[in-house]
């Protein structure tokens, strides 16, 4: 192994560690120093986006390190891009809303620290990885949920802190029973015990369900998303979900595929698709909305890693532009709901009226991603749902439920975008949500023009 083998950990190690510690000293309350903290925060992960981009680029990757508790893979490096475009987008909507906070030192610090947590998860093979990164982002978020600290911030994330402990609490006794039945703490396909390993990953399952809010672990996502601050929900509405998503594609990919683990996916996925739609269809606030609809999102991706045990490589393409497609989208929504409920003084969808008169750029980049989450081309929402539907091929019936679901969705989805050319008063402000949510929208056009050629690379290095 050379020293260029290490640097796709050791580079964003450096970078974002000694970022989330300087911005700490530099902050000291004035608005120039915040500026430069914030900036610095940005670029260093703007950095490390490149640098990962460029070593995948490089061929750097298909090899173990730090014996076996690292492997250098393609889908690792895709997971990292999925959390630095997701941190990047969270911080960049919040600076004007975060400025006058007294722990806006600590979210900009907490961010890159969730970040290099989702990176180090990426590249994890072992338990021990999984559960030292799992730790690092997982109390991160949970800080971030309370980092306004007003009374609703802090209640909602008490809330989320608790099913956090219960998520870590199933994931630790998962872990112990895996490590029992396969007599390792690297991921292996060799299993001693096979009703202790059964076991393991169903404890496993519903600890990362949890966290990533599929049914029927979804009772938290309405306080937490409602409740919290904008700017904190987007971070953890999109880059938190990853840390469900990320360990849980370890387990699966790496684990020995049965039927019983492709029924119980199956079931999940539907489930999620058929609750989130329906709530989201009585919802009438718009963050309320995004929260369920995330609940049918994480159903495609359920339907995805059901298909890990029938079409992997399709499946693990679909997984991974389906995150990068879903973590941009819901980043960008919530810094919209953050920027109209401001201007309209509330967050539900009559707030919108006016808005595509007043503010063309603003509707248009609202109405961008969320067609990107309904699933519409060139977008690259619709091409992580079409690969979907691709990777369940070989049960016609579950694509068809998930194809009908995902036109479900527009139900909820239309009514935000018609809201938003119906007349009404609302005002053009500029502000850095505003013009996140644009900049988002216009990243997603970008990213669809790109995903076939990303598809095909992807597969091809995949083998």
């Amino acid at each position: 192994m050379s020293f260029v083998d290490y640097l796709p950990l050791i580079i964003p190690s450096i970078l974002l560690v000694f970022s989330s510690i300087a911005v700490l000293y530099i902050d000291d309350g004035r608005k120039d120093r915040f500026s430069i903290s914030f900036n610095l925060a940005i670029i260093t992960m703007i950095v490390t986006l490149a640098a990962e981009v460029v070593f995948w680029a490089k061929g750097i990757y298909g090899f173990y390190l730090f014996s076996k508790n690292v492997y250098i893979d393609v889908e690792a490096y895709l997971f990292s891009i999925a959390a630095l475009l997701g941190g990047i987008i969270g911080l960049l909507g919040g600076y004007d809303n975060i400025m006058n906070w007294k722990a806006r030192a600590s979210l900009i610090s907490l961010t890159m620290l969730l970040v290099l947590g989702i990176i180090y998860m990426s590249f994890s093979f072992s338990v021990i990885m999984i559960l030292v990164s799992w730790a690092v982002s997982s109390a991160a978020t949970y800080v971030i949920a309370m980092a306004r600290k007003d009374f609703r911030s802090t209640k909602a994330g008490i809330k989320y802190l608790v099913m956090g402990l219960i998520s870590s609490s199933l994931m630790i006794m998962g872990f112990a029973l895996y490590v029992a039945s396969t007599g390792s703490l690297v991921f292996t396909q060799q299993v001693l015990y096979e009703p202790l390993f059964l076991l393991s990953v169903a404890l496993l399952s519903v600890s990362f369900l949890f966290k990533i809010g599929s049914f029927p672990f979804q009772g938290w996502l309405p306080d937490v998303y409602s409740m919290s601050d904008r700017t904190s929900i987007s971070i953890i509405s999109s880059v938190g979900k990853l840390i469900g998503i990320v360990p849980l594609f370890k387990v699966l990919v790496y684990s020995d595929p049965n039927k019983y683990e492709l029924v119980i996916y199956i079931a999940l996925a539907i489930a999620s698709l058929f609750v989130g739609n329906f709530i989201a269809f009585s919802r009438q606030d718009v963050s309320s909305i995004l929260a369920f609809s995330s609940v049918s999102q994480m159903g495609f991706f359920l339907v995805a890693f059901a298909m890990l045990f029938s079409d992997l490589n399709v499946a693990i393409v679909a997984i991974l532009i389906q995150s990068i497609a879903y973590v941009v989208a819901q980043a960008g929504l919530f810094h919209f709901v953050d920027h109209f409920e401001r201007i309209s003084g509330t967050a539900d969808l009559s707030g919108l009226r006016g808005m595509a008169r007043s503010d063309k750029w603003l509707a248009f980049g609202a109405t961008i991603l969320v067609l990107s989450l309904l699933g519409i081309p060139p977008i690259v929402g619709f091409w992580g749902k079409l690969f979907v539907f691709e990777s369940s091929f070989a049960y016609p019936w579950l694509t068809i439920i998930a194809v009908i679901n995902s036109a479900i969705s527009a139900g909820y989805y239309i009514p935000i975008m018609r809201e938003m050319f119906r007349d009404g008063e609302f005002v053009k402000v500029n502000s850095t949500s505003r013009d996140t949510v644009i900049s988002s929208a216009v990243l997603s056009i970008a990213l669809g023009i790109l995903a076939p050629l990303l598809f095909g690379i992807v597969v091809s290095q995949l083998g």
